[in-house]
């Protein structure tokens, strides 16, 4: 009796694991496929119109083409070959939902975005300047801390000189803006400059670590890759905490 109830409890065990691991890895190709992405994206209000026409410069990232990539859900299921770029004028991620251009009405219930070889998240953040908000990332960095870099664009209007030959005495363009930021865990993103004084005090739990760090390999945090450097190893200090 004891045996047939030990056979049983493994067998339950056993569906349960696969169970759990089905649930994991499942794995959806394209937009169509997927119930859940259909219930939380809504169609662009920008399809089928040029409403940049005329204005120099481009508001997508990396270009105005389309990159495949996967959409990885905090449900633990992804969905893979998907056409993605950023719209950094809107601050939305647009993608293709068969010939539909579709953005995301819930954009927090996605753990992140790899497309271009890039991996973008969703964050809330602190800006230097304005109330907290909430927007799309480039992940520079990853780990506990992260260092992300975030895009934002205007339409601004030049005057130019009146000519005969211009057709007109001004010109349109986007003024593209770039900002860093580190985000601690689930903490909303804190906007920093590229200055020793101002990542140290984001990241003053382990400051005579780092400024350590910062000496013995002469770095000036001024290039994104020094940063990145002292990002991880600030992520190994706290590796070594648990976190």
């Amino acid at each position: 009796m004891k045996k047939i109830l030990l056979f049983q409890v493994i067998g339950i065990g056993i569906i349960t694991l696969s169970l759990c691991q089905t649930a994991i890895s499942q794995i959806y190709s394209g937009t169509r496929n997927n119930p859940q992405l259909t219930q939380y994206m809504r169609r662009s209000m920008i399809e089928g119109v040029n409403l940049y026409r005329g204005i120099e410069g481009s508001p997508y990232y990396p270009g105005p083409e389309f990159n495949s990539g996967v959409i990885f859900h905090k449900d633990s299921t992804k969905t893979i070959n998907v056409s993605m770029r950023l719209n950094h004028f809107i601050d939305e991620i647009e993608f293709k939902h068969g010939e539909n251009i579709m953005m995301f009405v819930k954009p927090d219930e996605i753990d992140h975005l790899e497309f271009g070889h890039m991996t973008f998240i969703y964050s809330e953040f602190d800006p230097l300047i304005g109330k907290p908000d909430a927007g799309f990332f480039e992940v520079m960095a990853k780990g506990y801390c992260k260092l992300l870099y975030r895009r934002t664009s205007e339409i601004k209007r030049e005057n130019l000189p009146v000519s005969n030959f211009s057709g007109g005495n001004y010109r349109d363009y986007f003024r593209v803006s770039e900002e860093y930021y580190l985000k601690k865990g689930d903490e909303p993103a804190k906007n920093i400059r590229k200055s020793k004084r101002k990542i140290l005090k984001t990241l003053a739990d382990h400051t005579k670590e780092l400024e350590a760090y910062i000496d013995k390999n002469g770095l000036t945090l001024k290039t994104d890759e020094e940063i990145i450097d002292l990002i991880y190893y600030y992520n190994a200090l706290k590796a070594k905490e648990g976190k």
